[in-house]
């Protein structure tokens, strides 16, 4: 748990900032890709868990329940991967993070679970083509090795977050 503490979000020493903005063609790989994987994920469990409170709907609430597992589990693996690497942390969300909870916050019922099903695509899709590359074109195998393994996770999510959208 500390170490998921150590590593709430992540901002590199280098001026590490690649990411994944809209328009963004600059696709994150190794060390790049694991800074950007720890913010990410840290978002997600956190907008997940004010999902796992607020939604309207059982079943959204179970998939929250399941992104907040799941994403900390991948966090875990996530530390042992920066251990041996030479990466700057500090404790927080982005400042996009705090302002998308705070949007959702302030939405109830079949709209905040509207608002959270949009929120957990967008970003699958997002994190799946991130992993994508990383698992073709990164330099370091474990660091590979762990993009591979986690794509099948984000597909999962991604599908049962635009199967929940449908309903």
């Amino acid at each position: 748990m500390a170490l998921l503490r150590n590593l709430a979000a992540i901002v590199a020493i280098a001026g590490l900032t690649a990411g994944l903005r809209a328009g963004d063609n600059l696709l994150p790989l190794d060390k790049d890709f694991l800074v950007k994987v720890a913010s990410c994920n840290n978002a997600e469990i956190e907008i997940a868990k004010v999902a796992e409170k607020r939604a309207s709907a059982p079943a959204v609430r179970d998939f929250a329940t399941t992104i907040v597992k799941d994403h900390q589990t991948a966090f875990s693996k996530l530390g042992d991967l920066m251990k041996n690497r030479k990466v700057g942390v500090v404790a927080g969300l982005e400042k996009a993070t705090r302002d998308e909870i705070a949007r959702l916050k302030n939405l109830e019922g079949a709209a905040f679970d509207r608002e959270f099903l949009d929120h957990m695509i967008k970003e699958h899709k997002k994190a799946i083509r991130m992993f994508e590359h990383q698992a073709k074109s990164g330099q370091e195998a474990d660091v590979r090795d762990y993009a591979k393994g986690l794509l099948p996770d984000l597909q999962k999510h991604l599908k049962r977050a635009e199967e929940l959208a449908r309903q």
